[in-house]
């Protein structure tokens, strides 16, 4: 394997040097040896440093043998991405084996999709992991001696992944260990935010611990179709009923998680679509980051609520009684006032604008100019009593 160590200073190293006299010897011209010289070097060196070899009459030149590994080298370069195969062959191996994973899952002739992407995706993740361990002297093999797996990865405190992109990757796991001995049948759809939140987590990883260069953006779009989504299809598949091997599989992605731990973007991504008037030639996707102020926007009205009686049906005292019945522990009015006073789900009683409550669990009455609350109160009391 050819492998060439770069200098990293402005100054040529003793191997540079030799490819230098080498090059000179073979009447390159100055400005030739200095533009394949610096070609992906990780500090460029300036003319001065081909003048003094050329000056040096001490200098030896390298072998012609020594300059085809390193011309080879140089020319090896992806010049897009800065990856070299003899320098960076876990992360071209992991990118590619993202780019597949995408590229076979998009492809509407195949059925053995989810299992493949869960496979691919699986090694795109182990190869990133082991390239952060080394670069960050981690250790990338067990005592035995066999690699150490994502899943072990995961474990270690050094990991640099959030809890949500933890256990999207742990999701894509446990699918992958339960496609290599079980038929999952046609329903690709129902992991599809699972895994597009792992592709939208990779692509985040891999540009925050090793460069922009490496996006994949720019590389993988979104799958066209020749049909599209009716809302009555849409509609049928929201009501049709998982056969019980993917509950299986799915009951052992989801125990333990939290709703909080199930409603993060980066353990499964979703989407909501809703019908808008537009003109044919505007009549598309649009997608925007939900941290952007447009998202944000987009966001609030999508989530918009329709609070009633119906949503928030029980009075202070209900909320009290249900509390005291499910936790088991004493819990008073003066407790509950506590309570919504800390998380601010309503204002109080001397505010001028008494309908400014927080939705997801408060609702105010201007009839009656009471507050009700809804089982999603209830639901936080009794998880913060516990």
């Amino acid at each position: 394997m050819i492998s060439f160590a770069q200098g990293k200073t402005g100054r040529l190293n003793e191997a540079e040097k030799r490819i230098v006299k080498y090059l000179l010897g073979e009447e390159w011209r100055n400005q030739d040896v200095l533009a394949l010289v610096n070609l992906e070097r990780p500090a460029t060196v300036n003319p001065g440093r081909v003048a003094e070899v050329k000056k040096d009459s001490t200098q030896f030149a390298a072998k012609a043998s020594e300059y085809e590994s390193y011309y080879r080298f140089k020319r090896s370069f992806d010049l897009k991405t800065g990856l070299n195969p003899f320098l960076d062959e876990r992360l071209i191996k992991s990118r590619e084996a993202m780019k597949m994973a995408v590229s076979i899952f998009n492809n509407p002739t195949l059925e053995f999709r989810s299992e493949t992407f869960s496979m691919l995706s699986n090694v795109a993740w182990t190869y990133l992991a082991l390239e952060y361990s080394g670069r960050n002297n981690h250790p990338i093999t067990r005592k035995n001696g066999k690699v150490v797996s994502l899943a072990d990865f995961l474990k270690q405190p050094y990991c640099p992944f959030s809890e949500g992109v933890n256990n999207n990757l742990k999701a894509i796991i446990k699918i992958r260990d339960a496609s290599e001995h079980t038929l999952l049948g046609p329903y690709d759809d129902s992991w599809m935010g699972l895994f597009q939140a792992c592709c939208m987590n990779y692509e985040k990883s891999i540009v925050e611990l090793f460069g922009s260069r490496l996006s994949l953006g720019r590389e993988v779009n979104f799958a066209l179709q020749f049909s599209g989504l009716s809302v009555g299809q849409a509609e049928e598949m929201a009501k049709s009923d998982l056969p019980e091997v993917i509950r299986s599989v799915n009951s052992e992605i989801y125990k333990g998680m939290s709703a909080q731990d199930k409603d993060d973007l980066e353990f499964e991504f979703s989407v909501v679509y809703t019908t808008v008037a537009s003109s044919k030639s505007k009549a598309k996707f649009n997608f925007v980051s939900p941290t952007t102020s447009e998202g944000v926007e987009i966001a609030n009205v999508l989530v918009k609520h329709k609070p009633s009686q119906e949503t928030h049906p029980y009075t202070p005292s209900d909320v009290v009684d249900m509390v005291k019945k499910r936790s088991g522990k004493k819990f008073s009015t003066m407790d509950h006032t506590k309570t919504w006073q800390a998380h601010m789900v309503r204002p109080d009683g001397k505010s001028l604008n008494p309908g400014k409550t927080d939705l997801d669990y408060c609702y105010y009455h201007p009839v009656f100019k009471r507050y009700t609350y809804n089982d999603a109160w209830v639901d936080r009391i009794c998880r913060e009593l516990e």
